[in-house]
């Protein structure tokens, strides 16, 4: 008995041999041929559709990449806050600031005791092609991870630390690392949260975290500009409608990474442990009051073109 595989594979080989006779056919065709070359014509067309749907076939059937979900943001944005608030959804388990490059973690004088940061070490070590040693170590352990969650029944989210691409002295990416590192193998659905750029710049000045030059508002502002034109508007969240109504937002953050939600969060969130908690600490959500500016960051506020941008793009006010 034929199987539909054969009888499938049939119908393609046909399809093709219709090609090559068409192509024939009008090569032949005199001008003055017109119906001949009309019924060529349409035999292409009718050949291209069954093309077509042979293709639609075969790509219903390939293996469906597994969902993993994303969240990132930059330094003294919010993002720990809200982080914590996703770690306390139920059975979702949160890997904080994640990067497989990033040097900020490494001791600058000396190396740094770490004897489980396999990346790390192999960086103390001098080994040769270091970066691409990296990407693999990195990437399967990512795979250990999100295999031994989804086992138990969890949800895996990865925080990136957006940080190290776009505001250290590295050629800011076209496309976030963990994106395009991790899309290959996997569905990404990720999410971008931020807040004003005065007050995250001002607290990252506070943290002497400013590792890009030139180290000026704007610079800054044109960095955040490259961040946010990398996403679209529904997967933007402000920390600052978050913290107004924090139910709205993460209930939006979860439908758009496909993991449950619960509003207890807002009772728990606090006992949660993330890295980066820079911020103001505390178990309550809600609207802080801004930060003194010195002089001359209120000047280059006012100077600066691309804060304009920012504003007009996403109704922020100075």
């Amino acid at each position: 008995m034929t199987s539909t595989f054969e009888l499938f594979k049939n119908q393609l080989d046909d399809a093709l041999a219709l090609i090559d006779q068409t192509e024939s056919f009008a090569g032949q065709a005199k001008s003055s041929d017109l119906t001949h070359i009309s019924s060529s014509v349409n035999t292409v067309v009718d050949t291209q559709s069954l093309l077509a749907r042979c293709e639609k076939v075969c790509n219903k059937h390939e293996p469906k990449k597994p969902t993993i979900r994303i969240i990132h943001h930059l330094a003294c944005s919010g993002g720990t806050l809200i982080s914590k608030c996703i770690s306390a959804m139920p059975n979702v388990y949160l890997l904080s600031e994640v990067h497989p490059y990033t040097d900020l973690a490494m001791g600058k004088d000396k190396p740094k005791y770490a004897p489980s940061d396999i990346i790390s070490l192999t960086k103390y070590s001098g080994i040769p092609q270091q970066k691409e040693l990296a990407q693999k170590l990195f990437k399967s352990a990512i795979d250990e991870v999100y295999q031994h969650v989804n086992k138990l029944g969890g949800t895996l989210v990865l925080r990136d630390h957006t940080h190290a691409d776009f505001h250290t002295k590295s050629p800011i990416p076209v496309r976030c690392t963990l994106v395009e590192l991790l899309e290959e193998d996997y569905d990404v659905r990720s999410v971008l949260t931020i807040r004003n750029p005065i007050d995250s710049y001002a607290s990252l000045i506070k943290n002497d975290w400013v590792h890009f030059e030139p180290q000026t508002f704007d610079e800054y502002c044109r960095r955040f500009l490259c961040l946010i034109e990398q996403f679209k508007p529904e997967q933007i969240f402000k920390y600052e409608d978050f913290v107004e109504g924090s139910e709205v937002v993460m209930a939006n953050i979860a439908a758009y990474l496909r993991f449950n939600y619960c509003d207890s969060y807002k009772d728990t969130f606090a006992i949660f442990s993330v890295t980066g908690d820079s911020g103001r600490s505390g178990g309550e959500i809600s609207k802080r009051v801004r930060r003194p500016l010195d002089e001359k960051l209120i000047q280059e506020i006012a100077q600066s073109n691309n804060f304009r941008r920012v504003c007009e793009m996403l109704d922020y006010q100075g």
